[in-house]
């Protein structure tokens, strides 16, 4: 029986939320009744967050705000509502804007003058007509008979080409005088006809008149050709588009990209009356003549050409050539800026662009009291006051926000309870999970309208904090739950604000899904960066979607969730120790401290009672080796198994690893041995207690052996006792039977660890046998009815038990026997500086 001191004592141990859960147990239906309790204070709470009380001046006072430079009152915002954002507008507008090409018109007064131009030096060059017909009929007159017509015309016309050049600087660009040559070519039907004198055998012919056609019989064979490629190929290039130095690409930092828009007056050879160009395409007047050349030649292609009706050899090539050069000199740029038809399609570009809106929240300052008033603010109380005036204003009354906000902390905090089955393992933690997860929700909601007063986005409400925190105290899936919603009453507290609410669920979420196994402190820190990360890229997200990346207020929000994931590094640790007190809650974190082989109990078990503490170690590595298998808590089983025989410190005399060669039991009756020898669990559980052990340690201390019987006492009291007076219960252990999987497999490796050193010549079957029969005989004897250990668990665990222990008791080399001799050994070298 346990005393009343024991009792105390055991009070004493417990948490204030473990002293409540089990009144409520002790008081039978007294736990629903407690729990109903609980979640009505927290819906009160949470309901009361989330309405925010009407502002005491709703009317304000009517005056001109345009009339002043500074504000003589606050005006704060009595609802949500839509605003344009002035500076994102002016941006988006002045991208449109810049997006529009400037408009270049080509000069079609510069292309009829060039034309004109052109015209005129052809006119020139056919001038000098009879200047050629007279050089012709001078080069035939001189000419034999050794050389026909056609050669003679040709050197006449190719010397008064080179001629002309020299004297007149108009043909001067002429560098082959062959090409100005073709201009002057006559037609082969037009030729004079040479008269010749008696010939004499030893010298030829000599002309003694020349027969002309007609008197004026020179006409040039290309005349038209030429002249309709020439001024064909230089009208085109010039309404292509000629820009000046100053304007050309050289000159612009950004031709690559930037484009421009050509008009033309009239369509022009397949060019359009405007089209759209890149600035690096459109040529320089240095750079024009290899287009006007490229022009001519596809020109040439097509046109018809009779080699016989011309003397000499003349191709397309040449031909193009020939009119190129006599264009070329011709070239000017054409395309003039023209400013006010840049500036009026710039302008409807502007105007085409529908304003940026942003979202005044409710209570949200929008001028504050003796501060200059901005263009922004006037705009926002404009619309805030024409809202009001035209009726526009949302009906948000406090009956039907309290109605509303009721509605929503119902379902969610109705989701919560609901899912407790579902999202707890173990059903003794469903209080616990319950309260942890409500003070979560609403210390959520409480720091959510403190923050509210000084900073109306909600982004630095430390959700990931409440989720982290959630996850290391309960499960994963209760802490995804429970920030989910959470983040939902957090978005609705500032306004129904769904970009809160994307990103307090992606923080959130991610938090949970990072803290999966905490063996660290920094692994709270990862979890906590690796939220931020999150956050900024979910804001990302929503600021491409609804407004500009490069605003003030982008800007300020992805700030705002740096700094709330910078504040969780601090707030996570500093509320994990005081929240596992309180709810009394055992964390992988804590089990490491206690896992030290250094503190104070772990310390005087390895001085007092050394044998057993080297039994708690090697029995650490084997629970944690088949919790591990199995996917169970494989640190608690093995600090479990640090501390569960902590009770033999009491009396270790009665425990035979302590014993020095004399057995106290043969001096006790059967009972009494096997009461003092159960007696080590009640009292490790007192000793735990005294020293503030976690309450997992104290039931792996209670449940290591369950209720087994103490074989070895029963079966010797069996022996003593001939009438059949013997009481099974006196030689079993108090119990309770394991609870969880952890101190299931603590009391399998117990029986193994204990036990495998009495095997002689331990090899693997007989290994696995020993194993699989202390499966078996507490199995036989129902130890594991209440731990959820299924059979196939307890064939994973039987497996990775025997691959252990095998580790650990491998056989080793026996070493033969050595008799020392006297002689000396030949084959030791000695060392310098030993004796001989």
């Amino acid at each position: 029986m346990t005393t009343k001191s024991g009792k105390r004592k055991q009070r004493k141990g417990l948490s204030p939320i473990q002293r409540l859960v089990n009144g409520a147990q002790a008081a039978g239906n007294g736990l629903d009744l407690m729990q109903w309790l609980i979640v009505a204070l927290a819906f009160v709470v949470a309901v009361a967050m989330l309405t925010q009380a009407p502002p005491l001046e709703d009317e304000f006072t009517e005056y001109d705000i345009e009339a002043e430079e500074i504000a003589r009152q606050e005006w704060q915002a009595t609802f949500s509502f839509e605003t344009k954002d002035l500076q994102a507008t002016q941006r988006r507008r002045e991208e449109a804007a810049d997006r529009v090409p400037e408009a270049y018109i080509v000069d079609q007064e510069r292309v009829r003058n060039r034309k004109r131009s052109l015209t005129e030096r052809i006119d020139a060059l056919y001038n000098e007509r009879d200047s050629v017909q007279a050089a012709v009929r001078d080069a035939l007159l001189g000419s034999t008979a050794a050389h026909s017509t056609e050669e003679v015309i040709l050197q006449a016309v190719h010397a008064f080409a080179r001629d002309l050049r020299s004297r007149n600087p108009v043909f001067a660009d002429f560098d082959d005088p062959s090409l100005l040559a073709l201009w002057l070519k006559p037609c082969a039907q037009s030729l004079p006809t040479r008269v010749f004198a008696d010939a004499s055998d030893d010298a030829p012919s000599a002309v003694m008149d020349v027969e002309e056609p007609a008197p004026q019989w020179y006409e040039p064979s290309h005349r038209d050709l030429l002249t309709n490629l020439a001024t064909q190929g230089l009208e085109w290039v010039l309404a292509h588009g000629v820009l000046s130095a100053s304007d050309g690409p050289a000159a612009q930092t950004d031709a690559e990209q930037r484009r421009i828009l050509i008009l033309r007056e009239d369509s022009v050879a397949g060019l359009q009356r405007s089209e759209q160009r890149l600035l690096s395409e459109a040529p320089l007047v240095s750079e024009a003549a290899g287009l006007l050349r490229k022009r001519i030649e596809e020109l040439a292609e097509p046109m018809p050409y009779d080699p016989e009706a011309v003397i000499g050899e003349a191709d397309h090539e040449r031909l193009a050539a020939a009119a190129a050069i006599m264009a070329e000199s011709e070239l000017r740029d054409t395309l003039v800026y023209d400013p006010v038809t840049t500036e009026s399609s710039r302008e409807a570009a502007r105007a085409s662009v529908e304003p940026v809106m942003k979202t005044i929240r409710r209570l949200e300052l929008m001028q504050d009291k003796g501060r200059p008033w901005t263009e922004q603010s006037r705009s926002d109380v404009r619309t805030f006051l024409e809202l009001k005036r035209t009726g526009e204003e949302p009906a948000t009354g406090v009956l039907t926000s309290i109605m509303a906000n009721m509605i929503f902390c119902a379902l969610g905090i109705g989701a919560v309870v609901r899912s407790l089955p579902m999202v707890c393992a173990k059903k003794n933690d469903e209080s616990t999970h319950l309260y942890v997860a409500l003070l979560t929700l609403c210390g959520t909601l409480v720091v959510g309208r403190l923050t509210s007063f000084f900073e109306p986005t909600g982004l630095v409400v430390p959700v990931t904090a409440g989720a982290v925190l959630l996850a290391i105290l309960t499960n994963t899936r209760m802490a995804a739950l429970t920030t989910l919603m959470a983040a939902i009453l957090l978005s609705v507290q500032y306004g129904y604000d769904w970009r809160l609410l994307v990103v307090a669920s992606a923080m959130s979420l991610t938090g949970v899904l990072s803290i999966y196994k905490v063996r660290q402190r920094r692994d709270m820190a990862a979890a906590g960066a690796k939220a931020t990360a999150a956050g900024v890229i979910t804001m990302l997200g929503v600021i491409l979607a609804t407004e500009s990346l490069f605003s003030d207020a982008a800007l300020h929000s992805l700030l705002l969730i740096g700094f709330n994931g910078f504040a969780c590094l601090f707030i996570i640790p500093g509320l994990l120790p005081p929240m596992e007190r309180v709810f009394g809650v055992t964390t992988d974190i804590q089990l490491l401290e206690y896992s030290d082989l250094n503190n104070e109990v772990l310390s005087r078990l390895a001085i007092e009672v050394p044998a057993t503490y080297s039994h708690s170690l090697m029995l650490g590595q084997l629970a944690e080796a088949a919790a591990e298998s199995i996917g169970a808590n494989g640190l608690l089983a093995r600090v479990s198994a640090y501390y569960h025989d902590i009770g033999k410190m009491r009396r270790p005399e009665y425990f035979i690893e302590n014993q020095t060669g004399v057995n106290v039991h043969d001096n006790m009756s059967p009972r009494m041995s096997a009461r003092a020898i159960a007696s080590h669990v009640t009292q490790g559980a007192e000793l735990a207690r005294e020293n503030h052990l976690p309450k997992p340690l104290i039931d792996g201390i209670l449940e290591h052996h369950g209720t087994m019987l103490i074989s070895f006492f029963y079966q010797q009291a069996l022996e003593q006792q001939k009438h059949g007076d013997v009481r099974e219960e006196d030689y079993r252990y108090p119990g309770p039977k394991p609870q969880s999987r952890e101190t299931a497999i603590l009391m399998i490796c117990d029986g193994v660890e204990s036990g495998i050193r009495s095997i002689k010549n331990p090899n693997e079957e007989r290994v696995r046998e020993f194993v699989d029969r202390i499966v078996a005989g507490r199995a036989e004897d129902r130890q594991f009815d209440e731990c959820h250990l299924t059979l196939k668990e307890l064939d994973i665990i039987k497996k990775a038990v025997a691959r252990r222990v095998l580790t650990h008791y491998h056989r080793r080399i026996e070493y033969p026997d050595t008799k020392q001799t006297n002689g000396d050994t030949p084959n030791i070298i000695p060392m310098a500086g030993g004796a001989e």
